[in-house]
């Protein structure tokens, strides 16, 4: 069977794949993982260490027997990896006063792994290792088809491997094509709602790491929605949502943009009365200057009649004759 290369743009999205799947069907890690046989429980992964950041395991299940650290890498094992892989163990020992077993989960086997720490002299720490690559998808994917047909359920490590099959040995020469069929086969799958709805969440990341095709990833993710309750109810929520904030939106724009309006007509009534109050001003300053001239003319015409009365004064008689009386009279006629 021919194996796939996975490049490194999946680091990050891989790690979220497996942990969504070994939340959903935890059991189904027994065969994967040569566990001991048990109901295990995922229980918190965080490592408290005192001076120091919190540590975060990928995943720690507790069974029966104890503790297993689960810790997933896309790429093989350097020794750096495996130090961290290998001071989980001592750290989770001091938290919780027990040994813990390790199980390594590889995507990666184009290299070889470290596989060990010299501790001291005479202990080593050797890693228990596995890989995805090793897992026969193709077979699974096979039974899960006949157990379609025949209306049977999936055990859990049936479950696992179809949440995850892309990554496996699956044997197709496309694997764009077989995530295609993977999302139209979920839906017929015989099996819990609740299971389908962390299929569907793995099967988004599948898309988004393998489907290049813009159209046929649109065409995925919609068959996704369909047949995932939860995330259509939730879309469906979040388009509404997106909705009633549209409108509140608008109406926002719409109220600043009658502020802004008002706002504007104010201003322009200020400027208008301005410009009258201005206007105003420059008339009654133009009266005042009229009036003061006015003034200035009718003192300088009263000095002219007393000139002419003191001029054509008869002392004798003290009397104006007609031509003065006339002059006088013609000048206050002005006033």
């Amino acid at each position: 069977m021919r194996l796939i290369p996975i490049d490194n743009k999946i680091k990050n999205r891989y790690d979220s794949l497996f942990k969504i799947a070994t939340h959903a069907f935890v059991n189904g890690l027994i065969p994967l993982l040569d566990l001991p046989e048990d109901d295990y429980i995922i229980i918190s992964n965080e490592i408290f260490k005192p001076g120091h950041d919190v540590k975060i395991m990928d995943i720690l299940l507790k069974g029966k027997n104890g503790l297993i650290n689960i810790e997933f890498h896309k790429q093989p094992l350097s020794k750096s990896h495996l130090n961290r892989d290998f001071e989980y163990v001592i750290q989770c020992y001091f938290q919780y006063g027990e040994t813990i077993d390790q199980k390594i989960v590889i995507l990666d086997n184009d290299r070889k792994s470290v596989d060990k720490l010299q501790i001291l002299k005479n202990l080593e720490y050797k890693a228990d290792c596995y890989f995805t690559q090793e897992i026969d998808g193709a077979t699974i994917l096979n039974i899960i088809k006949d157990k379609i047909v025949d209306n049977e359920t999936l055990t859990d490590y049936e479950e696992y491997v179809f949440s995850i099959l892309p990554l496996t040995n699956h044997g197709h020469n496309n694997v764009e094509k077989l995530v295609e069929e993977l999302c139209h086969l979920t839906k017929e799958l015989n099996i819990p709602e609740e299971k389908k709805e962390a299929i569907s969440f793995c099967q988004m990341i599948l898309v988004d790491i393998f489907v290049n095709d813009t159209t046929l990833k649109d065409k995925l993710m919609d068959v996704i929605r369909m047949t995932s309750s939860y995330i259509e109810e939730r879309e469906n929520k979040l388009r509404n949502i997106s909705k009633e904030e549209t409108l509140k939106a608008e109406k926002r724009a719409e109220k600043e943009k009658q502020k802004r309006i008002k706002a504007e007509q104010k201003r322009k009534q200020e400027k208008q009365k301005r410009i009258k109050a201005e206007q105003k001003r420059k008339q009654e300053k133009q009266k005042r200057i009229q009036t003061e001239q006015k003034q200035i003319q009718t003192e300088q015409k009263l000095k002219e009649i007393e000139t002419i009365v003191k001029e054509n004064t008869n002392d004798q008689k003290n009397q104006l004759d007609k031509k003065t009386i006339q002059k006088i009279l013609a000048i206050t006629s002005t006033i």
